[in-house]
């Protein structure tokens, strides 16, 4: 799933014809280490900055679809069912006890460790409301990660890195490449 990912976010920024970035591909499907630049972020960034034959596509950010927000469980044998909802479900006489104690319920507190001495201090960016759809991704810049991520030692990490980036790749389109994965997954189960 990673290589498979990873080819498709290249061929979708139009990256599979440039030699160092097919020698990377044919690395990866050959199980064997990521040849220069892409051994370096820094040689891979400054690579696709000079290669003038990199194409200048962009695509609008991939939006998920509409969905309820999420409501984590209350404790461990919670299977769902949330204060609101359970004063909602309460009928007769004890209705209007269940309204009051669910409207005196105080929220619990978020709690957060802090970081160790030595780490990086975490990095948090908040959006409010859909992405604007003015805003444009460079496709090229978003499918070499694809590439870095599919190379990655574990497998499962690797296919979450290659996917996250070949869906950032594709952007507004990212259901014709979770289709096509869907497909080549169902394909390996026949």
């Amino acid at each position: 799933m990673a290589l498979l990912a990873a080819c498709r976010a290249c061929d979708a920024a139009g990256l599979t014809t440039l030699d160092w970035v097919a020698d990377a591909l044919t690395a990866l499907a050959e199980g064997r280490p990521l040849p220069p630049p892409f051994d370096d972020d820094a040689r891979m960034w400054q690579t696709l900055a000079t290669d003038p034959r990199v194409p200048d596509r962009t695509v609008g950010r991939a939006v998920p679809p509409e969905r309820p927000p999420f409501r984590p469980p209350l404790s461990p044998g919670d299977h769902g069912l949330h204060p609101e909802e359970a004063a909602q479900a309460v009928v007769g006489p004890a209705a209007a006890v269940a309204r009051t104690v669910t409207a005196q319920a105080q929220p619990l507190p978020a709690v957060a460790e802090p970081p160790a001495a030595d780490s990086t201090p975490p990095t948090v960016m908040i959006s409010i409301g859909r992405p604007d759809p003015s805003l444009r991704i460079s496709q090229p810049h978003a499918a070499l990660p694809a590439v870095t991520g599919a190379a990655e030692s574990d497998p499962l990490q690797a296919a979450f890195d290659a996917m996250y980036a070949a869906v950032v790749t594709y952007g507004e389109d990212y259901p014709a490449l979770l289709r096509e994965v869907w497909s080549a997954i169902e394909g390996r189960r026949s």
